[in-house]
């Protein structure tokens, strides 16, 4: 496959950039052995960002992370400095949308980048590319189009990331495949969904819950994602690159010094193995702490919003949900605008 590479976030950036209005968000490049990382759209895939390290590996393959934006934004540099963090650690993240993009996405983007990566993995520009390791994730409406691929063999894992299952969650009951979940505390409007599809899960199937305090809206966009940045990066280690030394974070004391309330279950069943050629030591960790830089807001939307809006009342408050099929709580918001981003899901913004 030709070349087609479009280099969006590196030094260098003219004024011309068709995105230098969203460069202001890209406050660092990752602190993994793969750093620098960044994003970049692709000609050949449409409607799609990767975040990748700026240099391809050469003693080494990509493992591939799916990613859902939230309120299902099809802007997917919303969480670009979280993203960006992760690939630093030696993942390629596919996130749905464009750089700056509106509009929203449904769990088909999802699967249209497990079917893209799939048939062209291993070769040409993607010959670095191990798409037999797939993990599907997603913040708040994005963390639900994860649980759209849990079905899908091609992928191993899920990554639940402030979000839960709405009016569907009985098929909790179904999981068979590891879930992890990242929750934000009480104060996170997903919390009890979350919560309920973590307990729903049968025995035997690997879940880990972690709980932070910092709400829905996460440290996405803190300097190089923050504390999400940290576990975030150790997790990808652990279940995408194999390093299962990794895990110590997650289920040691680790995430728990930095402030994650951590439950788990069943998770000698998972079995991982190195990745060909290695790349990341066991003593290749993210610091425990990071400083955080201002940034701008994580998610943008330019859609209509759901009827109604209403004001005074219940209101959600800033990304919380705010709308959509089966939603009985609050419809408008106590501060920001109810965005619709598709008809089973709405999100203060």
């Amino acid at each position: 496959m030709k070349s087609l590479f479009t280099a969006l976030v590196f030094a260098g950036l003219s004024s011309a950039s068709p995105v230098s209005g969203i460069e202001t968000r890209q406050n660092g490049v990752g602190d993994g052995p793969f750093a620098p990382a960044g994003f970049y759209t692709y000609n050949g895939f449409a409607d799609h960002t990767f975040y990748a390290p700026r240099n391809k590996p050469t003693n080494t393959k990509l493992p591939v992370l799916l990613w859902g934006n939230g309120g299902c934004s099809a802007d997917a540099t919303g969480q670009a400095p979280f993203l960006t963090q992760l690939a630093s650690y030696g993942v390629l993240v596919i996130a749905s949308g464009t750089p700056g993009g509106g509009g929203s996405t449904t769990a088909e983007w999802m699967r249209a980048s497990i079917n893209f990566i799939t048939e062209n993995a291993g070769r040409g520009d993607f010959a670095h590319v191990d798409a037999s390791r797939i993990t599907a994730a997603g913040w708040s409406c994005g963390g639900v189009e994860a649980y759209g691929q849990i079905n899908d063999d091609r992928v191993q894992h899920i990554g639940i990331w402030n979000s839960g299952l709405l009016n569907n969650y009985d098929s909790a009951r179904q999981f068979r495949k590891p879930v992890f979940f990242f929750l934000g505390g009480p104060s996170d409007i997903a919390y009890q969904n979350g919560e309920r599809d973590y307990s729903y899960m049968p025995s035997g199937t690997p879940k880990w819950k972690g709980n932070l305090n910092v709400g829905h809206g996460g440290t996405y966009t803190d300097y190089n994602g923050g504390k999400y940045g940290i576990i975030g990066a150790r997790w990808v280690q652990w279940i995408l690159r194999g390093n299962a030394s990794a895990s110590d974070y997650l289920t040691g004391s680790g995430a728990r010094s930095d402030g994650w309330n951590v439950v788990y279950a069943d998770l000698d069943n998972i079995r991982v193995t190195p990745i060909d050629g290695g790349g990341d030591s066991s003593t290749t960790t993210p610091p425990s702490s990071t400083t955080t830089k201002p940034g701008s807001t994580s998610i943008t939307s330019t859609s209509a919003d759901p009827t109604p809006t209403g004001g005074g009342g219940n209101c959600a408050g800033l990304f919380g949900q705010c709308g959509g099929e089966g939603w009985t709580g609050p419809t408008c918001c106590s501060q920001g605008t109810c965005k619709f981003s598709n008809p089973w899901y709405s999100q203060c913004l």
